[in-house]
Order: C-alpha cells, then sequence, then structure tokens
C-alpha cells in the first residue's frame, strides 16, 4: 500500500500589533513554504495581532473580528490564491462581551475553513491571567480529514492536559497541531519540550508546533514524531520548518508502541 504522506510546514513568527503587516508575513510564509511543497502550514495561536497582557479590554475588543470579517477572509484568499491548507490564531468577537475567544482556524486547499477550535483550557499560571481578557470555550475535541489523514486541533496551554490529545487519538487522529504562544519563563522552554514529546508519544501520533518568538514568548516551534522523537526544530529566529507526516510511520509506530489498543477501556471514562 502507497504511503499517505503530507507536507506540513510549523511557523516561527513575531506577532505585529497590526493585523496588515502579520498578513502580509503570511502570505509571505505561505509563498515560501509552497516552493518546499508544504500542503499545510500552521501559524501561531493569537496571530491576528499582538495583543499585550497590559492591553485594555475595550482595546482589545475592537480589534477582535468574527469568522466572516476581514482577517479570516484575507486567510481563505492567501490559501486559495496558493493551493495550501493555513491553520491559524485569532482573537474572535463574542457578541455583547469584551471578551474574545482564543480561536483557530483551518482552511483546505482552495480557502474553505474546514475546522473551527475554540480554546477551552485558558492559561491562568505562573502569574499569567489568560481569563481575564479570553472566554474558555465548550466545544467538542473533534478531528477533521485533510488529504487523507486525520488532525486534532490543541492551543499551547492545552498541551498540559493530557486528556485532550488522548480523546483525538481514540477518536482517530494522526496528527495535532499546537498553534501557540508559549510564553517565557523559568523552566519553561523544558516544559514545552517535554510536553509535546510526551504527547505524541503516548499517543503514537505527530504533533506539530508553531510558536509565537520575540515580545514575551520563547518560540521553539517543534515537529515531533509517533515515538516522541523531534525531528524537526526552529532556531531563535522568524521562519519554518517544513515536517512530513507519514501514515505508514505511525502504523509502524502503533505496532511496536500498541498503548491505544492496550487501554483497558472499561477502567476508564474515556
Amino acid at each position: 500500500m502507497e504511503d499517505q504522506i503530507i507536507r506540513i510546514a510549523c511557523t516561527q513568527v513575531v506577532s505585529e500589533i497590526s493585523k496588515e503587516k502579520n498578513l502580509l508575513k503570511i502570505e509571505k510564509l505561505v509563498r515560501r513554504a509552497k516552493d518546499y511543497g508544504a500542503e499545510m502550514i500552521v501559524f501561531p495561536e493569537g496571530f491576528m495581532y499582538y495583543r499585550s497582557p497590559e492591553d485594555p479590554l475595550e482595546q482589545s475588543a475592537k480589534q477582535a473580528e468574527g469568522l466572516d470579517g476581514p482577517f479570516v477572509n484575507s486567510i481563505q484568499r492567501i490559501s486559495r490564491e496558493n493551493g495550501i491548507s493555513i491553520t491559524v490564531g485569532m482573537h474572535e468577537s463574542i457578541k455583547g462581551s469584551l471578551k474574545t475567544y482564543n480561536t483557530i482556524v483551518t482552511t483546505n486547499e482552495n480557502g474553505e475553513i474546514i475546522n473551527v477550535y475554540r480554546k477551552t483550557h485558558l492559561y491562568d499560571a505562573f502569574g499569567y491571567k489568560e481569563s481575564a481578557s479570553v472566554q474558555p470555550s465548550d466545544n467538542p475535541f473533534k478531528i477533521f480529514d485533510f488529504h487523507g489523514l486525520k488532525f486534532g486541533v490543541m492551543v499551547c496551554y492545552e498541551v498540559r492536559f493530557p486528556e485532550i490529545a488522548r480523546t483525538m487519538a481514540l477518536k482517530g487522529a494522526d496528527a495535532i497541531l499546537i498553534p501557540s504562544a508559549w510564553v517565557k519563563g523559568y523552566n519553561k522552554e523544558d516544559h514545552w519540550l517535554t510536553l509535546i514529546k510526551a504527547r505524541a508519544l503516548e499517543n503514537t501520533v505527530y504533533i506539530a508546533t508553531s510558536n509565537q518568538i520575540g515580545n514575551i514568548y520563547t518560540g521553539i516551534t517543534s515537529c515531533v514524531d509517533p515515538l516522541g522523537v523531534i525531528i524537526h526544530r526552529m532556531n531563535e529566529t522568524e521562519g519554518f520548518i517544513v515536517g512530513e507526516i507519514s501514515k505508514q510511520r505511525i502504523i509502524e509506530a502503533r505496532m511496536v508502541l500498541p498503548t491505544l489498543i492496550q487501554r483497558n477501556n472499561k477502567l476508564y471514562e474515556l
């Protein structure tokens, strides 16, 4: 049987206050990634505009947009014109509220939206309080199909909740995309690398991340294979890495490490 392979670009970028500047970065990196044969490209959490923790709530609410707004419309256009799937984080407006959803949108290569995920577990830790400006969602942890492979999405801090990745793996995910804006702090880089490797290894799935760098963020965009091996990792600059998601590699990993089928399901709620 012929292997199913998808080439995926994982970006590492500095988010600007200006939406227009971020869209220009997206367009530039999409074109470059396409030249490298990428069929899918992932951008960080909240990449629509840089939101500082000190920003007034009213200011952030004014900049937020709905899924039918100009930011998503631009993403769809860029996706369609370049024939590539785009996953990107945005600040989605909520009618009647100054808070926003921390939302991840994915298009297919025709610019059609094929998945929307709103962050459920917010970063209220290490002195940061995301819930001051963001509304948690209760949307399900679903998967979507792209070119014959199945993908799930979680956002940044949610990597600390293994139940999310496990739920998506049990639903058939081959890879999990993690758009992120991992905040700097003591041992935080080590936390990140430990967690993304663990989520890949315990579920025998690929983990493809995209992290903001600059401002208050660490970077360390990485791609991890189903046995927890980091196969690509960004350095301290802006740019992207390109990794391959291989169905055959997943099958081989699950043959030598069959943890998903070895679960004693009657002992768990999931």
